[in-house]
């Protein structure tokens, strides 16, 4: 994931626990900021926040802690409003897989297990079961009445977020899981197209859902924003898986271009191999014939010489006839016997 270059996954390091970093995603601040309005003021808005940040920590360590338990690792995690952005990587076994996915909605099933009795006994579990309707009634001011509070919005956050995690769209535990079953039907790169195509028609859906029928009374704002998400998030993961194709598909003909260039390379040098062979072949030739003609000249000079002392005498010659003719006497005494020669 490249965060600088995509803006839904900005981040605030928070530490390393246990082995894992964290990091809060800065959507968190503006989440903080619509409750702090939509509940009517910050106390309680500060208040739901705190519980959704935690809820949302108790979730993704569900997921890193489950993954490392059945043989997978997971060294980091994203906070973001709904859940997490990087999912740990479970072991390449099916039980494995879909414990790690189902590990956090897990997690948000018991703390709404836990808080649903006071839920229940406040009188407000309608309110708090229906995620599009407007938030139960909160009241902060004793302890009590601050502790019941807290109750109801610990149910209906992690309602809530087990509701929209179990959606069986990326990035959400229900997408994961369904790309895993896609997988056992169709071929990995197709099952995870269609997913990622699905998860864009549910976002538009969605966002067009929450403006056409957003009203005070219920939170179509949030189903707006959920549309949103999803539609920039799975058109993100289009554009990213089919760059990497692209990047893969010029990696693999660079390779193959190159072993075929390494093919033509070893062709010329093999060609360049038999043109040297046949240029020292013909170096060697005109050699040998050049050292024939010198031999002929310099016999066809000495035969000259010979026969002029023959005339004249020794005497008669001049130094320059003399020392042609001492030379050629060494070089004659000096030479390789030939095979007629060799007795």
């Amino acid at each position: 994931m490249s965060r600088p270059f995509r803006p839904l996954a900005w981040s605030i390091p928070a530490g390393t626990w246990s082995g894992t970093r964290v990091t809060c995603s800065v959507w968190l601040l503006l989440v903080a900021a619509v409750l702090c309005l939509q509940l009517g003021d910050a106390v309680t808005g500060l208040l739901a926040s705190s519980v959704l940040l935690v809820s949302v920590l108790f979730h993704e360590m569900a997921h890193v802690w489950v993954a490392r338990v059945t043989g997978g690792w997971g060294d980091e995690i994203l906070a973001w409003p709904l859940g997490g952005l990087l999912a740990p990587q479970p072991a390449l076994t099916r039980r494995a897989q879909l414990s790690t996915a189902l590990a956090g909605p897990a997690v948000n099933a018991l703390m709404c297990v836990l808080s649903g009795i006071t839920v229940y006994r406040a009188g407000v579990m309608e309110q708090a079961i229906n995620p599009l309707t407007a938030w139960p009634a909160l009241n902060t001011g004793s302890g009590l009445e601050m502790a019941r509070s807290v109750m109801i919005l610990v149910f209906t956050i992690n309602w809530t977020m087990l509701v929209v995690n179990l959606i069986p769209v990326h990035p959400f535990d229900g997408g994961r899981v369904l790309e895993w079953q896609l997988s056992e039907w169709l071929v990995e790169e197709t099952a995870a197209d269609l997913q990622l195509r699905l998860g864009a028609l549910l976002g538009v859906l969605g966002f067009a859902s929450g403006l056409l029928w957003d009203n005070p009374g219920w939170h179509g704002t949030w189903l707006v924003a959920l549309g949103a998400f999803v539609l920039v998030w799975n058109l993100e993961e289009m554009s990213m898986r089919r760059s990497v194709e692209d990047l893969e598909s010029a990696l693999l003909e660079y390779e193959l271009g190159f072993e075929n260039d390494g093919e033509d390379f070893s062709e010329i040098i093999d060609s360049d191999q038999g043109l040297l062979d046949r240029w020292r072949e013909r170096r060697e030739e005109t050699r040998l014939q050049e050292e024939v003609d010198r031999q002929r000249e310099t016999e066809r000079r000495v035969d000259g010489l010979l026969q002029k002392v023959h005339r004249v005498g020794f005497d008669g010659l001049d130094e320059e006839e003399k020392r042609q003719l001492r030379q050629a006497s060494r070089e004659y005494r000096d030479r390789p016997a030939r095979p007629e020669e060799t007795v």
